[in-house]
């Protein structure tokens, strides 16, 4: 592919989906774009404001609690791998409304609990698992949990 074609595909994928620059490296290794053409690229589609970390981030956060009920942990780790700045990611996820994620967190786990079976502390043990898998802190996990593992 060519690269003033390759732009244009990209402005069309990045005005319909926000997107970071390591998905379109991604991209333009899989249409086999030289290596030495993808920063040019990507500035290129920064500078038209096609990639924005900062939107990208905050949508992204916005989406994996909404829709996915990720926890801040696991979202933390996806975007710190996508190559998005720390300063970027922890202003993104300052932006969570704390209640509703401290509500959402305890509805995944009421979720959970009625699907389990087994003595307190196996249940407890079983929750705090799926809710670390999910990335969510167990400060917060506490709340529901309690604290108690007596049978």
């Amino acid at each position: 592919m060519e690269i003033p074609h390759a732009l244009d595909k990209l402005r069309e994928i990045c005005s319909r989906q926000e997107k970071c620059p390591a998905d379109i490296i991604a991209l333009l290794k899989r249409w086999g774009i030289d290596r030495e053409e993808h920063q040019k690229i990507i500035e290129q589609l920064k500078s038209e404001r096609f990639i924005d970390e900062v939107r990208y981030a905050s949508a992204f956060v916005r989406d994996k609690i909404k829709f996915d009920r990720w926890g801040i942990i696991k979202i933390r780790f996806l975007l710190q791998h996508r190559g998005i700045s720390k300063e970027v990611v922890e202003n993104a996820l300052g932006e969570i409304d704390r209640d509703e994620y401290r509500n959402t967190i305890g509805r995944e786990l009421a979720r959970k609990r009625k699907t389990l079976k087994g003595t307190p502390r196996e249940i407890w043990a079983k929750l705090a698992r799926y809710g670390s898998s999910r990335g969510y802190e167990m400060e917060f996990m506490r709340e529901f949990l309690g604290e108690s593992t007596e049978d």
